[in-house]
This record gives C-alpha cells, structure tokens and sequence, in this order.
C-alpha cells in the first residue's frame, strides 16, 4: 500500500496525466475542473474531473484509445455517457469524469472552479470566458414556483395511481430540485461555507451549507412518496415565509386542495 497521503497521491495522478499528455502533439489543452482544481475539497471518494482539448479532428480517436491516461493497463470499466464525456474506472475503484473536445468544442463547456495545467492554444482566456457565463443567471421565480407546483400535481398523481417509483423520481428529484433552489435564494448559508456552493449543481454540498434545512429535508425523503411530497410544499411555503406573495399561496392551496392536504 502507499505511503502517500490521499491529496498526495491525487495530486500525483492529476500530474502524470498533465505529463502524458504534454508528450502528444494534438493535445492543446489540458483543463483541471471541479474538486481536481480545488484540493481544499479533495478526500478518498474524490473523483478526477477535467478536460481534454485536441486540436481539430483529433479528439475521437483520444476517447477511443485511452493509452494516453496514466495506469490505463488498469482500467476495468470505460463507459462512453455523452458525445464528449467518458468516466473511467480503474481496478482500485477510482474514478474519473472527463471530456475531449476538439478545440471550437470547448465553447460547449460549463466551468466554476477550474485550473488550466497545459495550454497551447489560448485555452487559459477561453476557461475564463466559460466560467464567467456558467455563473448563475437570475432566474423567474414566479415561473420556476409554478413549475415547482405542476411536477408536485404529475408527482402525486402518480403515486395514486400506484406508479411510486415514477412519482419518486418526480417528487425527490424535479420537485427538490426547484426547492433547494428556493431556499438557497431565501436563506443566508452557514458562515464560512460560502465557497463550497457549486453554481453548476443546486444539490451538491446543500448539507454542508445548510445543516439543519438539509437534516429537515433528508428526513422528508425517507418518507413515502405522497408524504415527502406534502412536506416539501410544506417547507417551501414555512421557509418561504415573507417572499411568497398571495398569489403564491393561492396556488399552493390548489394542490393541496386537490389531494386533500388541508
């Protein structure tokens, strides 16, 4: 087993692989993303995240042939999950997510904490471009309320019809989703914690934040399907308190009327 430390030897990957790389003439570009550039974040079930960039036509043959990533006679798994991306699994369960993109591709990428390794085609001023248009943009509460309040009606309706395993997914997925973010909007997180949020992803890191709201909601998901759903109205109407306008409410009170929650 190896001495090193976890952050070491995560460092140590992230390094190998710049390196590797840096020996490949198509190879442009080498973008660390995620919790590979902010090792603060770093511990044993941290994944590698980053990106490839290619000069053009040469990124499809680096996602078929991946000799180029360090250790790669120890990869047992290497399923392909979008037209750029792969994750990648070696013998010991680790795990990395990452893309190639041909160089106009790497326009299509989102970005918030990122750090480049290796640039060989202005890829430092297109990262920062990337990460200032992935930050949060104001959103319509009032549409993403309604919408908030239609998935919770398909959601349940559902349920009832005994269809729980679509309904879950509506009501801890869709549903928790608009909700967490309304209570990001409405309530300051802990001290200290502010750098942890992920502008990309309103769930990550929502406990750390948000300890008590994230143990309240927790334990509204461990309920039945029609039961978490009729909680989580209930949080976002007593969170929301002071924001919801009457309008709001009156649609609240719609669903609730419907399935009988009043």
């Amino acid at each position: 087993m190896s001495s090193k430390t976890t952050l070491e030897n995560f460092v140590d990957y992230s390094n190998r692989l710049r390196d590797s790389l840096a020996l490949r003439d198509e190879v442009l570009g080498l973008v660390l993303v995620g919790s590979t550039a902010d090792l603060a974040r770093v511990d044993e079930w941290s994944d590698h995240d980053f990106y490839v960039v290619t000069k053009e036509g040469h990124a499809e043959a680096m996602r078929q042939d991946l000799s180029w990533l360090p250790d790669h006679d120890s990869i047992v798994m290497r399923p392909r999950e979008t037209a750029h991306g792969l994750k990648v699994v070696y013998e010991d369960a680790s795990v990395l997510e990452f893309a190639v993109f041909d160089d106009h591709e790497l326009d299509q990428a989102g970005a918030n904490a990122y750090i480049v390794t290796l640039d060989r085609s202005n890829i430092t001023e297109r990262m920062a471009a990337i990460a200032e248009r992935s930050k949060p943009k104001g959103y319509d509460f009032d549409t993403e309320f309604e919408v908030f309040l239609g998935q919770m009606l398909i959601g349940i309706g559902r349920a009832r019809r005994g269809e729980t395993l679509i309904a879950g997914q509506f009501i801890r997925s869709y549903c928790l989703n608009r909700a967490l973010g309304f209570m990001r909007a409405w309530v300051k997180p802990l001290a200290g914690t502010e750098p942890k949020e992920d502008n990309l992803d309103r769930f990550r890191r929502f406990e750390q934040q948000y300890p008590e709201l994230g143990a309240e909601i927790e334990a509204i998901l461990q309920q039945p399907v029609e039961a978490a759903g009729k909680h989580l109205v209930d949080l976002v109407v007593r969170v929301g308190h002071g924001h919801l306008t009457d309008r709001h409410l009156s649609q609240v009170h719609v669903v609730r009327q419907r399935f009988g929650w009043i």
